[in-house]
Order: C-alpha cells, then structure tokens, then sequence
C-alpha cells in the first residue's frame, strides 16, 4: 500500500468542529444569544483541539471492536430510551411551541394511503406539507408501525453498520456518533422531535456510498445495484439541495467506475425521482407543497438579493461543479467533504443575507433543519482523516 497523504492535522481539527459545532450554530441562538453562539464555537473547537490530543489516543487504545459493539448497542438503547420518554413530551408542546415536522409526515402518509393528494392538508401548526414525495414514501413503514419518532434511530444505526463496513471498524463508527451526539445540540433535537432532516442527509449518504462501492467492486449482483440506485432516486426525492451535490456524485462514480456505468446508474436514479416526483407535481402544480415551501423561504431575502432563487442554487452548483474535477478515486472522505462545503454554503450564505435584512443575525434555515446536512457529511468527512491518520508517520498514513 503506498501511504497517503494526510492534510494537515490542525486544520482536520478545525474542519470538523466547524462541521460538527455550526449546524447547531440555530439552537446556541436561540438559548444563548450571539454571545452564546460564539462562546458555544470557540470553547467547541477548544475541546476538539483537547479530545484530538488527549481523548481520542486513550479511546483507540482502550475501545476494542468488542467494546465498540457493546458501546454502540448502548447508545441505541439510550437513544431509544430517551426518545421514547421525551418525544410524547415534545409532541405535547412542553418544549416551546413542539415541531410539526413530524406530523407533516404522518398527514402526508396517512392521506397518500387513503388514496388522497398527500399536499392537500397542512399541519396542527398550520403549515403546508414541505417534505418531498421520496420523504413520504420512505416514512411508510415508520408511520403504518406507529414509530415515526424512530425515523432517525434507525437510519442512524443504518448508518453505523454502513460505516464500520467499509471503515472496517466499529470503533471509528460509534465514536463519530458520539461526536456528532455530544457536539450537535440540533441532532439530538432532530432525534427526540422526529424531525426528518438527519434521516434525509444520513440515507442520501449511505445510499450513495454503498452504490459507489459495489460499482467500483467487481463483487456483487447487478439487481442489487439497480435497486439501490432506484432507492438513491426516491431519497434524492426529499430535499431539493442534494441535488446540488450531484456533479460531485458523478464524478465519484466516474473516477471509480468507469463513465458507462456512472451515467447509467445516475440514469436510472433520475427516473426513479422523476417517476417518484413528477406525478405529485403535475396532479397539482400550484398545491405541490414542497417546492412553494422552498420558494417562499429564498423569496423571503429577494428584497435584499434579487433572484436569490437563481442565485443561491447557482453559486452552490458552480462550486461542486469546479470541486468535482478533484481527486476523490482513492478517498471517499473527500467526495464527502466537499458535499458539506456544497451544503454549509447554502446555509451561511443565505443566511449572512436574511441577517442583512433583519439587521441582526438569524440561521433561518438551520431553524427549518438544514444544518443537518452539512452536519452529516461534514462531520463523517473530517473524522475519517483524523481517526485514520492517528497514527502517522511524517504526514504520511501508516500502511
């Protein structure tokens, strides 16, 4: 094995802090205030610096796959504990005002299976239906079962076995959990709401990464990899920025695969969207929730950015545009990373903007979940380099 490379350790550090520490930049503010979003970043980012040189050598020596595996079946049974107990209490309003995000997906499922237009009703708080058609399909077994506020613990435990199948190793894969848990006050939000951001950004990830790794493989059957790309279709059906980060997916597959296989795979997760999506739209253009809902939020900073709708995507796009001609054939913690830049740009960048017009700071969109996904593909991202590069050697990744 010829070593590789490793950048820079300090940065990897301040790389994953930001990933990890700025999607709940939402929630410092509203407890803390601006002061407390800023002491909430820098004593964050201290501990990092402090867990990368005290904490993380102690839990690689001490946490074996065995104690990783008994660690990751406690944090699931906690996570479930917890959600159980808290969920129906945040449900009730005893939180500030509860979350609908929830129960847009019960209403949309519970009309879509009756045989009636899922975008029709809105929520208890009075709000349309925003989650896309992909959403709804993928909450059906969640919301027949009674368990949508489950949603998040079994993608995330998804995302555990994903991991530590091609990290090959469980310790690296709980102890990016728990980073993200400990660090990610809006996560843990996510978890006991229902909310369905973190379930978006976590099956759009792993759907995507098990897709390019039986492409590049000569293992495996050929309906299994259409099938995944056809689930990759649906899920791409569930917020419209992942497809912003579709040139970078390309590219991956392109670099691993081959351009044959990388457009026909792509192809066939196009349809399904179109074929999961396009239905929905046509039946009701104008009652077609979703897209009025990301229309309104972008129109409400067009007096302050015009085409803020053309724009934003614009920008976005360009850059996973021009970061998709990198290398990403050897390292997949690149592909991810520069998803999160992709992603943690629209979330600043309109929000930098909606604070210009307030006249004070707000992340409006970190308010509606969206630093989930720069979370999620952030944090996986910096914590690859620097669990695999703990044990270097002149820059370099021991063999």
């Amino acid at each position: 094995m010829t070593p590789e490379k490793m950048p820079n350790r300090n940065l990897l550090i301040l790389g994953l802090a930001i990933f990890t520490l700025a999607p709940s930049f939402d929630t410092a503010l509203k407890y803390l205030g601006t002061a407390g979003v800023v002491a909430y970043f820098l004593l964050g980012t201290a501990f990092f610096y402090a867990a990368d040189r005290f904490i993380l050598p102690l839990y690689k020596k001490h946490v074996t796959e065995r104690r990783a595996e008994i660690i990751a079946f406690a944090t699931l049974t906690l996570l479930i504990t917890v959600t159980l107990i808290i969920y129906p209490m945040a449900n009730a309003g005893q939180f500030g005002g509860g979350s609908d995000a929830d129960d847009a997906l019960v209403v949309a499922v519970g009309e879509f299976l009756k045989g009636s237009y899922p975008y029709t009703p809105s929520t208890y708080l009075g709000n349309p239906i925003s989650p896309m058609p992909g959403t709804v399909l993928l909450s059906i077994p969640f919301v027949v079962i009674g368990a949508i506020h489950l949603q998040n613990i079994f993608w995330l435990t998804a995302f555990f076995f994903v991991f530590r199948h091609f990290e090959r190793s469980s310790a690296s894969a709980i102890g990016l959990i728990l980073v993200m848990l400990t660090a990610s006050p809006t996560l843990l939000q996510n978890i006991v709401t229902a909310a369905d951001y973190a379930s978006n950004s976590i099956y759009i990830l792993v759907l995507m990464w098990i897709l390019m790794r039986s492409l590049s493989s000569s293992v495996g059957q050929t309906w299994f990899r259409v099938l995944i790309a056809i689930v990759l279709g649906i899920g791409l059906s569930s917020r419209s920025t992942f497809m912003l980060i579709m040139p970078l997916f390309l590219a991956l597959l392109v670099q691993r695969a081959g351009w044959k296989k990388a457009i026909s795979y792509l192809t066939i997760s196009g349809i399904a969207f179109l074929m999961v999506t396009l239905p929905f739209w046509i039946f009701d253009p104008a009652g077609f929730a979703p897209l009025r809902a990301q229309s309104d939020k972008l129109k409400l900073i067009e007096n302050v950015l015009p085409f803020a709708g053309v724009i934003i995507p614009g920008i976005a796009g360009s850059i996973a545009i021009i970061l998709s001609f990198q290398d990403h054939r050897t390292d997949m913690a690149r592909f991810l990373r520069n998803c999160a830049i992709v992603q943690i740009f629209v979330l600043f960048f309109t929000s930098i903007v909606y604070s210009i017009k307030l006249g004070h700071i707000d992340f409006f969109l970190q308010q509606s979940g969206y630093g989930m996904f720069s979370l999620i593909f952030g944090a996986t991202a910096f914590w690859m380099y620097l669990y695999k590069g703990s044990d270097v050697t002149d820059g370099h990744i021991n063999p």
